[in-house]
């Protein structure tokens, strides 16, 4: 494609008064995109726009051009990168106008040709946020390509609008200021709409403009494009030209999660594996969404299931049922390791369907599999080597491979911070913790990530508490972590293992998730369960506990050693900060307990539990336990658990 900015910039250079605030008119000669014989590949791999060919000619305002002129023409000067910058707004308001530019120039071919009604319109809007870090000024600047329906404008648009985000330095040696904030800013896209795959973005540090990829693990950026220079702006406007006309789910957008505008609801399809259909749900509240920029990206709707006649649809009697997406690592990262959560739920659903004592205890799967994209070559799953298609091969071999899974689970569960009172928090506790042990001995399944996320509850019909064992993304095989020839290191920081952060070559066992169990327990007990508690909590940064949760891997590890080995330790550090209100007390002996189960047992080794020597065996209190437990021999569960090590 060529595009010609000249005669623009050109009577520019003409004006008296560099053409920023009299009313000239000036003729852009030619607007035009050369048909591209095929699709081929810029450097680094960065596919070029979709092509066509059109011509506009109009008289025009010169002021409207004038941002645009200014960034063009301008040279970065000579000062320290480290000064305050000066003329960041001129290069804000140069892309503005190019876009805008463009876009209108895109809009009027689509006027003209029923072949591209379809397309976007090409728009940019500016918001201002005051953010200063490390002597930086930032200006936030979003870019959204939307349809252009006529409405309102009175709408001021957000970051759910915008197709993208743009980051605006003033000078070219500031490009990894750039790249930074554009990460930060990109968060918002995910985190305010639920139809994200991955995102695009733009840095524009002086005249030089990049493209980057947000991949689920990495950024991907392309080579430099010099607005100064003809080729620079050719192939930015390709760019611009190709996002204005490619399909949604090439922008990042998911087609299988929908808005209906009228509805004012989101239609989400979930396609099961095990039927091979695809059902379509209404949602209902978003109870989990992602606040990252990378990683999983999981997301969890309240939904019902569509009904086949659309006059039932604000009927309210299909059952609630959840439904989470996430990107999973098919194979954990350095092992060979296999996840598959739906595989697994779909077993343990099987196994455990006749045990009535664990209904409610562990999510029934519905419906569940990969997501269906429908694409050029028509339907394919969703992953991250589809995203990246048209990306150089060996820059693709470069990226882990993620998985968009989707799975339909029934009860609906609520966050552990809605319980009542200690005793309940106890109860639930044991529902888990018996659908844990049910799992790992008759399914041969580990869970790995225990967490106080991972852990909810539902309440039955009397207000009576079930608790519910959720999340099984880091879930896998027991056999497959025996072949392995290091075990990989995966759950939720602050209530990993010792072993499993250290990364130690102890085989992962039950045990590792009886300890997360402990150190859970630990930070619900001093900060408080519900949001009443926590108010009357102390302040986590005055806590002892607070390194397990502001911490490196390593560090994290220490301090457990230090406050778990030696039970004296345990009991000043942290016992004796549990909250002082009602039931407090009883849950600071379950946890006296747990703990000299579990580190000052004789049949666990010390590297199996990561602990530097062994304490006398501390009596056990049985009655207590199980009382608290109420149904479930939870302790004696895991005192023969530790007796097969």
């Amino acid at each position: 494609m060529l595009f010609r900015l000249e005669a623009v910039i050109c009577r520019a250079q003409q004006s008296d008064d560099g053409g920023t605030s009299a009313k000239r008119s000036c003729e852009v000669n030619s607007l035009s995109v050369e048909p591209a014989q095929k699709r081929a590949k810029t450097v680094d791999g960065m596919a070029p726009a979709t092509s066509s060919s059109f011509q506009a000619s109009e008289q025009t305002d010169l002021t409207l051009h004038s941002y645009l002129i200014q960034w063009i023409l301008f040279q970065s000067s000579s000062e320290d990168p480290s000064t305050p910058a000066s003329h960041e707004p001129e290069i804000q308001s140069g892309i503005s106008a190019l876009v805008g530019f463009v876009g209108q120039a895109l809009a009027e071919m689509a006027a003209d040709n029923v072949c591209y009604s379809s397309m976007r319109k090409l728009s940019t809007f500016q918001k201002a946020e005051s953010i200063a870090t490390d002597n930086d000024s930032y200006q936030q600047f979003e870019v959204a390509l939307t349809m252009d329906t006529g409405s309102c404008t009175d709408i001021v648009p957000d970051h759910k609008d915008a197709v993208m985000m743009v980051a605006v330095k003033q000078f070219a040696q500031e490009q990894h200021r750039a790249d930074r904030y554009l990460a930060y800013c990109t968060c918002k896209l995910f985190t305010t709409q639920p139809n994200r795959r991955f995102a695009w973005g733009l840095t524009a540090c002086g005249m030089t403009v990049r493209a980057c990829l947000f991949a689920h693990d990495k950024v991907l950026s392309s080579e430099a494009m010099d607005v100064s220079t003809s080729d620079g702006r050719r192939v930015f406007v390709e760019l611009l030209t190709n996002w204005t006309m490619c399909e949604s789910w090439r922008l990042g957008y998911d087609p299988t999660i929908r808005h209906d505008a009228d509805l004012k609801h989101w239609e989400i399809d979930v396609y099961d594996s095990e039927t091979q259909l695809t059902h379509s749900y209404i949602c209902e509240d978003i109870r989990c969404n992602t606040n990252s920029t990378f990683g999983r990206h999981t997301r969890c709707f309240v939904a019902r299931e569509k009904p086949a006649d659309p006059a039932s649809a604000a009927d309210h009697n299909f059952p609630k049922v959840l439904i989470k997406d996430t990107w999973a690592h098919p194979i954990s990262p350095g092992s060979n390791v296999v996840r598959d959560e739906v595989a697994y739920l779909y077993e343990i659903r099987d196994e455990l369907a006749k045990d009535n004592t664990l209904n409610g205890t562990y999510p029934r799967l519905e419906a569940g599999g990969v997501v269906q994209i429908m694409c050029s070559d028509g339907v394919a799953d969703d992953t991250t080597q589809l995203i990246l298609e048209d990306i150089a091969e060996d820059t693709r071999a470069k990226v882990l491979n993620r998985i968009h899974r989707r799975i339909v689970m029934s009860p609906v569960g609520e966050p552990i911070h809605n319980l009542k009172s200690i005793d309940e928090l106890i109860v639930t506790v044991g529902d888990v913790m018996a659908a844990h042990t049910a799992i790992a001995k008759r399914c041969g399944l580990l869970h790995r990530d225990l967490s106080d996320n991972n852990i909810m509850f539902h309440r039955d019909a009397n207000g009576g508490v079930k608790g519910m064992l959720v999340d099984f993304d880091n879930a896998c095989r027991i056999a497959d972590m025996e072949n392995a020839e290091q075990p990989d290191c995966v759950g939720t920081l602050p209530f990993m293992s010792i072993g499993n952060l250290e990364m130690s070559g102890v085989k992962r066992t039950v045990l590792d998730d009886w300890e997360s169990l402990i150190y859970i327990l630990c930070w619900l007990g001093t900060v408080g369960i519900s949001q009443a508690d926590q108010d009357s909590a102390k302040a986590v940064r005055d806590l002892p506990i607070k390194s397990w949760h502001r911490n490196s891997a390593t560090n994290i590890a220490n301090s457990k050693r230090q406050f778990m080995h030696d039970e004296g330790f345990f009991v000043k550090h942290i016992l004796q900060h549990i909250l002082n209100a009602q039931g407090f007390e009883e849950l600071r002996k379950l946890l006296f307990v747990l703990r000299a189960t579990l580190f000052g047992n004789k049949h666990v080794s010390s590297s199996a539990q990561g602990c530097l020597t062994l304490p006398p065996p501390g009596q056990l209190i049985w009655e207590s336990l199980y009382l608290k437990f109420q149904r479930l021999l939870i302790l004696s569960s895991l005192i023969e658990m530790s007796t097969l090590l």
